[in-house]
């Protein structure tokens, strides 16, 4: 992940973070059980779709040569020895794809994070 060019490393991070909150605000709002709707929650849903978005519009427009990056991590990477160097994954191109499907994903869930916002209040 070092490798990665400055905007979509940065995204990535924030994203994690954003992840890591909502994560936690869940579990938080499972745990109480006293079937209340944490309100941290749909704040930061609206917060992962809106990282999703800026993390996906990165990939999808290569800027700074993100998604070429991004491919080239997937294909110099190994996990657990699979080799996906000749997978459609390593493609720049399925990567530009993928941002703009994140991205798309990210506006559903500021939307859904929006309206279940504005019933709490």
């Amino acid at each position: 992940m070092m490798k990665l060019p400055q905007p979509v490393k940065g995204c990535l991070i924030a994203y994690l973070i954003v992840f890591g909150v909502v994560f936690v605000s869940v579990a938080a709002t499972v745990s109480s059980g006293q079937g209340r709707l944490n309100p941290v929650m749909p704040w930061g849903m609206g917060a992962l779709g809106l990282t999703a978005v800026v993390l996906g519009l990165v990939l999808a427009s290569d800027l700074r040569g993100s998604a070429r990056a991004y491919a080239s991590l997937v294909k110099d990477y190994k996990p657990m020895g699979v080799d996906y160097s000749k997978s459609f994954f390593a493609n720049p191109k399925f990567v530009r794809i993928f941002g703009a499907m994140f991205a798309f994903v990210g506006i559903w869930f500021m939307v859904g994070g929006t309206i279940v916002a504005s019933r709490m209040a």
